[in-house]
C-alpha cells in the first residue's frame, strides 16, 4: 500500500557540474544501522574495538546523541537522513509498504517514488553532481547515477542472498559490473560487499555524493542483543570497512566523511502479540478460515512500536472492539504508552494511525495471530522502534572534513538536522523546502 508520491527536480547537468565540483566538498555518508553513540564513545568500557569510528570522531565533530524519529525504525529514519524532514512530511512512516497484517509476504518501502519531498540525490542531480548509493533504504528507482538499492523479494528466506532482485533494480548493468570486479565468492559478508562496492564506485566513477548502508550490527543485535558478543563482533567488522573506505577517500582533500546511524537499540526478552487479542475481539475475519483475513483494521509492528489504522470508516461496533482490545493489551503490562493522534502530530509521525503502542522495557511486538498475547520468550534479543525520548534509542552523527573543526562536541542534535548539513557541504541548500532545519555549525 503506497501512500506517497515522487518529487522530482529539474536536471541541469552540464557546465554547472564542473563549477559546483570545483567549489565544494565531495561527500561520503556511511550509515551504521543501529549504532548507538555509547558504542564508540564508551568502546573501551564495553570491550568493543572500533578504532576507525573513534578516529573519525577525534578528527572531526560528533554529537553526544542524535534524536531519531518515531517510530525509530530504519526506513523512515534513513528517509529523514536524506530529506531533512520528519515522516509526516516525507511520507515514509514504516519499513512496511503494506498495512495488511494478514498478508503473507508484506512488501517493504523499497521505492523512492514513495518519498514526497526532494532528497539529497534529487538536489545533487538538479545541480549537476554525480551520485552513488549502495543498499540505501527507499532508493530503488531513484534518479541516482550509480545505484545498487536495498531491495529483495519478501518471499525469500534470506534477503542478503537475493541478488537477482537487487540486480534487476540497480542502475542497468551496474550490479553485474561490480560483482565481476569484486569476485565476492560463495558467502560474502553483506557489509564487506558494501564496503568493497563503495570503494570500487568511488575510484571508478568519482561520485560527489556516495551513500552506503551497513547492516551487520543491526542484524546481530536483533538476534542476540545489542551488547552481545556476536553483535559487537559484527560492529568491529563494519568498523574495518569504514577504515578501508576512509583510507580510500583520504587522497581527495575536498572529501567530507560522515558516519551516521538511524536509531539505537534496547534489549528484550519477551514478546507481546496484539494481533491475538485483536483477532479475539473480531477485528479480523476468522469464520471458517484457516488464516485470519483483513476486515477494516490495518496494523504495522516495528519492534518497539505497534500501529493500528482504520482502512475504511469503522462501524460503532468496530470502535468498541478496538477499545476493548486496547484495554486488554494495557492489562498485560507490556505496553509503556499509548501514543494518541495529538502526540503523533507533535512527533511528526504517521497521520493515519489511530494510535501507536510503545512497548514496555524488555518487550517487543510480534506479528503472530496465535498463541498467548504475551509470550514467555522473544525470538529477538534486541529491538528498536520506540519513542525517540526512550534512553537507548539515540542515533549517531560524526563528520570529518576540511570545513569541520576537529574534536568539536555538537551536544544533542536531531536526525532532521543531518540532511541540510550534508547539503551545505555540497554547496546545496535544502532549506528551500518548508520545514527543513537549519544546518549544524561544524566549524570553529
Amino acid at each position: 500500500m503506497n501512500r506517497g508520491t515522487a518529487h522530482r527536480l529539474t536536471d541541469t547537468r552540464g557546465s554547472a557540474y564542473l563549477q559546483r565540483r570545483a567549489a565544494k566538498s565531495r561527500l561520503v555518508v556511511l550509515s551504521v544501522d543501529g549504532l548507538h553513540p555509547s558504542l564508540y564513545r564508551c568502546a573501551k568500557e564495553l570491550g568493543v574495538k572500533v578504532p576507525n569510528i573513534e578516529e573519525v570522531a577525534r578528527r572531526g565533530a560528533s554529537a553526544e546523541s542524535c534524536e531519531t524519529i518515531y517510530p525509530s525504525s530504519t526506513y523512515p529514519a534513513h528517509t529523514t537522513l536524506v530529506t531533512g524532514v520528519v515522516p509526516r512530511v516525507h511520507g515514509i512512516y514504516s519499513h512496511l509498504a503494506s498495512l495488511d497484517p494478514t498478508e503473507r509476504a508484506r512488501p517493504w518501502h523499497w521505492f523512492a517514488a514513495a518519498i514526497n519531498v526532494p532528497t539529497l540525490w534529487n538536489l545533487g542531480r538538479a545541480h549537476g553532481l554525480r551520485t552513488a548509493a549502495i543498499s540505501w533504504p527507499v532508493s530503488a528507482g531513484a534518479p541516482i547515477d550509480f545505484n545498487i538499492p536495498e531491495i529483495w523479494d519478501p518471499a525469500v528466506p534470506d534477503p542478503h542472498r537475493d541478488f537477482v532482485t537487487v540486480a534487476r533494480h540497480s542502475t542497468p548493468g551496474l550490479f553485474e559490473e561490480v560483482a565481476a570486479a569484486l569476485k565476492p565468492g560463495t558467502h560474502p559478508a553483506p557489509d564487506h560487499l558494501r564496503g568493497e562496492a563503495g570503494i570500487y564506485l568511488w575510484r571508478k566513477n568519482n561520485p560527489d555524493l556516495m551513500l552506503i548502508h551497513f547492516v551487520g550490527y543491526d542484524a546481530l543485535a536483533h538476534r542476540h542483543g545489542p551488547r552481545s558478543h556476536q553483535a559487537l563482533q559484527a560492529l568491529e567488522h563494519t568498523d574495518q570497512e569504514i577504515g578501508r573506505i576512509r583510507d580510500a577517500v583520504a587522497g581527495e582533500k575536498r572529501t567530507t566523511l560522515v558516519v551516521v546511524s538511524d536509531h539505537g537499540f534496547l534489549p528484550v526478552h519477551r514478546e507481546v502479540a496484539p494481533l491475538t487479542i485483536l483477532k479475539e475481539e473480531g477485528l479480523f475475519d476468522t469464520r471458517g478460515k484457516k488464516h485470519p483475513e483483513l476486515k477494516r483494521l490495518g496494523t504495522v509492528h516495528a519492534g518497539g512500536s505497534f500501529a493500528a489504522f482504520w482502512l475504511e470508516e469503522p462501524e460503532a461496533a468496530d470502535r468498541h472492539a478496538l477499545d476493548r482490545a486496547l484495554h486488554r493489551l494495557m492489562e498485560t503490562g507490556a505496553i509503556a504508552e499509548v501514543v494518541d493522534r495529538a502526540k503523533l502530530e507533535q512527533l511528526g509521525s504517521d497521520p493515519d494511525a489511530e494510535w501507536i503502542l510503545d512497548a514496555a522495557d524488555g518487550f517487543c511486538f510480534s506479528g503472530r495471530f496465535d498463541g498467548p498475547a504475551v509470550g514467555e520468550e522473544s525470538k529477538d534479543r534486541g529491538t528498536h522502534g520506540h519513542l525517540p525520548s526512550r534512553a537507548g534509542m539515540e542515533a549517531s552523527f560524526i563528520v570529518t572534513g576540511p570545513e569541520v573543526a576537529p574534536g568539536k562536541n555538537l551536544g544533542r542534535v536531531r536526525l532532521a538536522e543531518v540532511a541540510p548539513t550534508l547539503a551545505q557541504f555540497m554547496g546545496l541548500d535544502l532549506r528551500e523546502l518548508a520545514g527543513v532545519e537549519e544546518p549544524l555549525i561544524l566549524g570553529n
